[in-house]
């Protein structure tokens, strides 16, 4: 008998999508947080006509998301109390309410072995009192994990982002928005059955202009060799190595660094319920300051436990030697962290967490900045209860409490912030946004 062949998929056609959706007149800026509400359905409406423009191979997919929130700041620029901000910012007002709307897409094109993904997102963020603040922020993000053999295996990554810099790890009493950017490439060699050797190397650049140093910029480059052992049911182990060579640029007094640390890591499949991982290691790290050479024992340890099948806990100590920008000095920076997750139902999951940072600051470069002998301590409480409504709809509600205490008056601060927000995911990931 004679097969007739089946006919060929004719090529997808994407449709203008400006045509369709006939767009109208630009929202209103925020007032009382109107333009949230107004932005959103527009987003949706352009995510949508996306979505059903890229009807592709079974393989490749883009995935649109868009998100929309609102929440309330007590404390917007992280200052001790009133009669600071009125001093530092000419205005007295501590809280303030926000609306911030994102819309992006995920790609994924794959290909045999190899994987190329991406996202392109973008942010409006608007304030209603402090208007000075609005901005907008964006992420892209491309990554290919190629596979030549069972032997070896790798990634390469672009990632550049810009958003603003937080105010509780900035001196500046302006909006400053940072631009981080890196590019990344990893290799995996399986050259025995039960051990991997991995290595990588990774460029970044962060442009973070501080108030009185508008092109204040980091580089650094990361090198990273590691080795793993395979061979044990349950029970990975192994050595690595990362050294980063770093520059602070365009800033009075700071200049380059260098920084080392060797790890021994164990991770251990104690059940299928639990979990353990642990790193354990010395960090050296030197720059052309006085106080800012640092070095001692650092690592980390972790504990995850499926209590039940609805809930589950985890644990995590960290201690680790940091950047501190403004400074253009280090941290060393001490954390525990406890968490639960709650899965209710399956559309309704509950998760909260606690953490703790002790901070010792080593170093200062830019004048002013008020980093010698500084230590602070940083308590940390969240809340989120998520709601699948439907299949491509969550809806969230959160809770944070932050404070910090520090040696210097000026760098303490508490403050609450809650929210809630509508996150519309075209492949019904409630992990869609980046």
């Amino acid at each position: 008998m004679q097969h007739l062949a089946k006919p060929s998929r004719p090529p997808p056609t994407y449709p203008r999508i400006l045509t369709l959706l006939q767009i109208g007149k630009p929202a209103a800026r925020c007032a009382s947080c109107g333009s949230f509400f107004t932005l959103l359905p527009l987003s949706i409406r352009m995510l949508a006509a996306l979505a059903v423009s890229a009807a592709a191979e079974a393989q490749n997919t883009i995935e649109p998301y868009a998100s929309a929130q609102v929440d309330h700041d007590s404390n917007i620029h992280r200052v001790p109390n009133s009669q600071v901000a009125l001093l530092e910012y000419g205005d007295p007002t501590l809280g303030d309410s926000d609306a911030k709307v994102i819309a992006g897409l995920n790609g994924n094109y794959q290909w045999g072995l190899q994987q190329l993904t991406s996202t392109l997102e973008g942010r409006r963020i608007d304030y209603d009192h402090f208007t000075d603040l609005n901005h907008f922020e964006y992420l892209a993000n491309i990554q290919l994990k190629w596979t030549l053999s069972r032997l070896l295996d790798g990634l390469v990554q672009f990632r550049q982002t810009r958003v603003s810099a937080p105010f509780q790890n900035n001196d500046s009493t302006t909006l400053e928005l940072d631009t981080d950017r890196s590019v990344a490439a990893k290799f995996n060699v399986n050259f025995h059955p039960d051990w991997r050797l991995d290595a990588a190397i990774t460029a970044h650049t962060l442009d973070a202009p501080l108030q009185f140093y508008p092109d204040y910029v980091e580089n650094d480059t990361t090198t990273h060799l590691g080795l793993t052992y395979l061979g044990i049911s349950r029970l990975t182990y192994g050595i690595s190595v990362d050294h980063i060579n770093g520059n602070y640029r365009n800033g009075v007094g700071a200049g380059p660094y260098s920084q080392t640390d060797g790890m021994l890591n164990i991770n251990y499949l104690v059940s299928g319920l639990t979990k353990l991982n642990a790193s354990i290691g010395y960090t050296r790290r030197t720059q052309d300051i006085p106080g800012a050479d640092v070095s001692g024992f650092t690592g980390s340890l972790g504990y995850s436990r499926q209590l039940t099948g609805k809930t589950s806990v985890t644990v995590q100590a960290i201690r680790a030697v940091n950047d501190y920008l403004a400074a253009g000095g280090a941290e060393v920076d001490t954390s525990v962290s406890a968490g639960v997750n709650w899965a209710a139902t399956y559309k309704l999951s509950v998760n909260a967490n606690y953490g703790y940072v002790h901070s010792v600051f080593e170093g200062q470069a830019i004048p002013d900045s008020l980093a010698n002998g500084r230590v602070d301590h940083s308590p940390t409480e969240m809340v989120n209860v998520s709601y699948r409504w439907f299949r491509h709809l969550q809806l969230k509600a959160y809770y944070m409490g932050q404070s910090r205490s520090s040696t210097y008056d000026l760098y303490s601060y508490s403050d609450t912030t809650y929210g809630i927000q509508a996150l519309w995911c075209f492949g019904g990931s409630a992990a869609c946004i980046h």
